[in-house]
This record gives C-alpha cells, structure tokens and sequence, in this order.
C-alpha cells in the first residue's frame, strides 16, 4: 500500500491519454472530474474508436482538435493504441497517466495522488483504486470490492493490474512498450514485464476512479475466454498451474463459496441466483481461451 498524500514536490509534466468508445453516459463527468484536477501542469489526449453515440461531441467541448485522435474499431488493437498514444505524445510529457473514459476519477486530487510514487526511479507504474457504480450488479461489485479495496486479495495473486486508471513515465513506456500479440490483458502482460524486468508495481488506493461493467453471461464469456488466451502467451514460463483442477474446477468452486459468504452478508438474493451461472460461465470461458491460447501460441 502507499500513503504519498498529494504528490509533495513531485511536479512532472503530465498528459492523460484517454480511450473512448460509445460512453455517452458516463464521459461528460469523467471530463469534468479531469478538468477539475488542482494539477498544475497536464493536457489531455483523447483516443476514440470512432464513438456513433455522441461521445465524440463531448470530447470536442473539453479538449482541442490537434489532441483528438480516432481509430477503427474493427481494426482496435489495445497495445496498439496505447504504443500510438505513447509516441503521439511524445516529449510534451514526463509521466503518462492512461484513463479510461468510463473511469471517472472520484476527487480533485487523484491526479497528484496517483502519480506520486513514480518520483521513485524503482517503481516501473503506478494503478489506483477502482469502485463500482450504483448500478453495478451485485457480484460484479463483490469482485470489483475484492480485486481492488485495501490491495490485500489481489497482493496474494500472481500477478493484477488495470491500465483503465494507471500512470507511468514516458521513459518506461518508451523502453518497455505495449506487446501487440494479445487482444485482451495488455495491461497485465506489461505491468507483469516491467515486474520481471525489477521495477516495482505500486497500487495506490487513495487515487480512486469509479469502474464497473455489468456484463451478460455472453459477454462474461467472451471477456474470459480472451484473458485466458492471453494468459497462455503472459505466463509462458509455467507461473501458473494449467491444469484443469487447479485452473478451472477449484477457482470456480472457492468463488461461488466467496459469493455465498458474501450474499449472506449483504443479503442479495440476486447474488446467490447469479453466482453459479456466472461462475461456470466465467471458468469456462477461460479454459476454453486458455486452450486456444496454448494452441495459438505454443
């Protein structure tokens, strides 16, 4: 955990790259909330996937024309965007910090907070804390409480990240760039090379942003089935135990136990009817992504 208050003296030129697609209804806050950030040197960058839903209206009230760039989303590559971010940024910027435009930052010092440890040469990228929206379905809120919170759960892990609040300073990024191999994880496959490579990953809780999808058993499988893939080609090297015991039966055993713990608790009827649907839909979307991958990737 870290406790690095505003920032102190810590003062590098910052630019927020910001990626969009169709979030019309959360995007104008999350602008908002930037502009409102006591930081005394930052511009924004915004990177949209062609948005039909008026997102790209929204962004050309807060940000200027040279600073706004699209992409197709048939062709959206993840690393691929982030590595244009990067060098289309250039040397206007010190430290770079990546926001999601559905991640709304949740107080006017999350900027200063979030990037303060980074004034150690040791640490590679920084990630801050994410809560769920009041509309956030049950269990998609205990995981998003579970993965992030006080940092303890997911500091047991072999390895966690999310790029959607995270920062890191130009000459990392630059060193180190967004592998363009894998469709989903990109964030973790990098934060995890940075780790290999002897930087340190810093979670910073007090720099909070609000996050949460409510995904249908559809999309929960097609969103698992692709971190598994990507999990074939990040944990190569044998960090994880891929057997179908250890990988797929026994999570999805302890999380549907976790989710009834948990509805007891908060007394959600809703969780236990969607614990087992979505927990066997979850473990097997990425079994069958991790399979794939292994086939994909050798």
């Amino acid at each position: 955990m870290s406790d690095h208050g505003e920032g102190g003296g810590y003062k590098p030129r910052v630019a927020i790259a910001m990626r969009s697609y169709n979030d019309i209804a959360v995007i104008r806050d999350t602008l908002e909330r930037v502009m409102s950030q006591r930081y005394p040197d930052v511009t924004l960058w915004n990177f949209d996937s062609s948005s039909s839903d008026g997102t790209l209206d929204v962004i050309r009230e807060y940000n200027a024309p040279e600073r706004i760039q699209q992409n197709a989303p048939k062709d959206y590559n993840p690393g691929r965007v982030l590595n244009h971010a990067v060098a289309t940024i250039g040397e206007t910027a010190d430290v770079i910090v990546f926001l999601n435009s559905d991640a709304t930052p949740e107080s006017d010092d999350w900027l200063a907070r979030l990037i303060a440890p980074l004034a150690e040469p040791g640490v590679g990228a920084v990630f801050g804390r994410q809560t769920a929206r009041p509309d956030c379905r049950s269990l998609f809120r205990k995981d998003t409480e579970r993965a992030f919170g006080d940092g303890r759960a997911a500091a047991s892990w072999v390895h966690f990240f999310s790029m959607a609040n995270a920062a890191a300073r130009r000459e990392v990024l630059v060193q180190y760039p967004f592998e363009t191999r894998v469709q989903y994880s990109e964030d973790v496959e990098w934060s995890y090379r940075l780790r290999k490579a002897g930087l340190r990953i810093v979670y910073v809780p007090e720099a909070a942003a609000t996050h949460s999808h409510n995904y249908t058993l559809a999309q929960s499988y097609r969103r698992q089935f692709g971190e598994g893939r990507a999990e074939a080609w990040i944990f190569r090297d044998g960090e994880l135990n891929t057997s179908f015991l250890r990988y797929t039966v026994l999570p999805a055993g302890m999380e549907v136990l976790r989710d009834m713990v948990w509805a007891v608790r908060e007394r959600s009827l809703d969780a236990v009817l969607h614990s087992l649907p979505l927990r066997l839909t979850q473990k097997w979307g990425r079994w069958r992504g991790l399979v794939a991958g292994k086939r994909q990737y050798g």
